[in-house]
């Protein structure tokens, strides 16, 4: 079995994509082609193309708090 805290347990076909700070948050893609965003006890399953929106305007929250610039779609 495989033990990384990236991968669901029987994780057959699961792909890591990302890992935050604690063991439990993580960003893994199914078999199925899901995107599953694991975080502390929130979890949301996206579609590929909606993962990427959600990234998209994630990262340009982000870039706002911290006065980055972020390319994408202006600010209205």
């Amino acid at each position: 079995m495989n033990q990384s805290p990236l991968l669901p347990p029987s994780s057959s076909g699961w792909t890591p994509l990302a890992r935050g700070e604690h063991d439990s948050d993580a960003i893994n893609r199914c078999p199925g082609g899901h995107v599953h965003l694991d975080y502390g006890n929130f979890s949301v399953r996206f579609q590929r193309d909606e993962f990427l929106a959600f990234a998209r305007m994630v990262a340009m929250a982000a870039g706002r708090l911290t006065g980055t610039s972020v390319p994408g779609r202006r600010f209205c």
